[in-house]
């Protein structure tokens, strides 16, 4: 349940970012975003992420 919930809220994320951005940039906006979420989920699997955010 928690990669379902996980893939969900990336795809919604991208949907909003993807609505703001005209034309050519929409490719370089996603990829831009999907490099953040990726970085971050990479930091906390290592445990390198500050204990005071995370929420369990």
């Amino acid at each position: 349940m928690d990669i379902a919930l996980s893939v969900i809220s990336l795809l919604l994320v991208l949907v909003l970012i993807a609505r703001g951005v005209p034309g050519r940039n929409l490719l370089v906006a996603l990829a831009m975003a999907l490099a953040v979420v990726v970085l971050v989920v990479g930091v906390e699997r290592a445990g390198l992420w500050p204990a005071s955010f995370h929420t369990r």
